[in-house]
């Protein structure tokens, strides 16, 4: 198939590994970068001035003029030869230019989302003419699926084997990495307020910085000064002892990126437990859940001196990670839904009480 991804291609980027399985799965690929191009933040200065050219770009992003000066790329790139598909990873188009889009190509146009509710803003999607929109949080078509024009579908995020991957023998025993919990993402207010409970464990944070306005305390001293990427992930995730998941608020139902990539790439991970959580992973024996501070910390008492119990339920998660939750499997599930061979991911049953009248 021809398609189209409309993304970020940073290191990491969601549309990247979009693209890069697309195209290991034998399809032509074609790729669109709105906005500025990013790249992962090596230092505070650097994240602090990609964060000042942000805000001066999206300043000017709703001037009609400049907004059509900047998307002329993207219809020279979709005129550029015949489409099935487009795959906008993330919801950067407006109503019009998805509308646009269809008429240029004839393209089934599908939005995958891959961020928390919290993080809609503006949500142009909810009055574009997309083909399918899919969201990893099942709380969404609860929220969404009667309500808006275009179908609504769950698909749950994944991992990218190719990138979050190692075999044994190439992972190593790096003293950097060692630790006995870890995990890898900015220090954003919920995670600090999160890991100023483990102040008395040794944790390595692989991540952006804490704001300069954050009173992180002695969380700053778990703040290993960069981030982990691709491989560096794999080896920071398999070098502690536990990988510590917590999720954000705004998952409501669902499960974050970190999930797939930490049992995919094999290690033994803690993460907070979500109602979809039981239809992906076997809590217990793929992945440990756990509910609040406090069982958090008697889960991590009882868990980090049982090494070999750890090893066998690290090992039963990335078989399920591989066997289940890759890019490959979830395009497959994408591309059917567009072609009207199923509906999404499979919804996990949850049970909503209703308020009687």
């Amino acid at each position: 198939m021809n398609i189209l991804v409309v993304g970020k291609f940073y290191t990491e980027g969601f549309a990247r590994h979009i693209a890069e399985t697309l195209t290991d799965l034998g399809h032509a690929v074609r790729r669109f970068e709105p906005g500025l191009r990013s790249k992962p933040a090596r230092s505070r200065l650097q994240h602090r001035l990609h964060q000042v050219r942000n805000v001066l770009y999206e300043s000017t992003d709703s001037l009609p003029a400049v907004r059509a000066r900047r998307m002329a790329t993207l219809w020279d790139c979709a005129d550029e030869a015949p489409l099935d598909v487009v795959i906008v990873a993330y919801d950067f188009l407006w109503p019009a230019e998805v509308a646009e889009l269809k008429r240029r190509t004839g393209a089934a146009v599908a939005l995958w989302y891959p961020d928390a509710i919290t993080n809609f803003s503006r949500a142009f999607f909810m009055n574009a003419a997309y083909d399918g929109l899919f969201f990893k949080d099942p709380f969404t078509l609860h929220a969404l699926g009667d309500v808006l024009a275009s179908p609504v579908h769950y698909l749950p995020e994944c991992f990218n084997p190719a990138r979050h991957w190692l075999p044994d023998d190439r992972i190593g025993s790096d003293p950097v990495y060692a630790c006995d919990i870890t995990t890898a993402g900015n220090l954003h207010s919920w995670r600090v307020a999160c890991f100023k409970h483990l102040v008395d464990y040794d944790v390595k944070i692989w991540g952006n910085p804490a704001p300069l306005w954050m009173a992180a305390g002695a969380v700053s001293g778990m703040h290993q000064g960069r981030g982990v990427y691709n491989e560096d992930k794999v080896r920071a995730f398999r070098g502690a002892k536990i990988v510590l998941n917590n999720l954000h608020y705004g998952e409501i139902w669902g499960v974050n990126v970190r999930c797939f990539e930490a049992a995919g790439a094999g290690a033994f991970q803690m993460v907070d437990a979500r109602p979809s959580l039981i239809d992906l992973f076997e809590d217990g024996r793929e992945i440990v859940s756990f509910r609040g501070m406090s069982d958090l910390r008697r889960q991590i008492d009882h868990w980090l001196p049982r090494g070999d119990e750890r090893r066998a339920i690290a090992d039963a998660g990335m078989r399920r990670a591989h066997a289940e939750h890759t890019y490959a499997h979830r395009l497959q599930v994408l591309i059917d839904t567009l072609g009207g061979r199923t509906k999404g991911h499979p919804v996990p049953g949850i049970e909503v009480r209703r308020r009687a009248h």
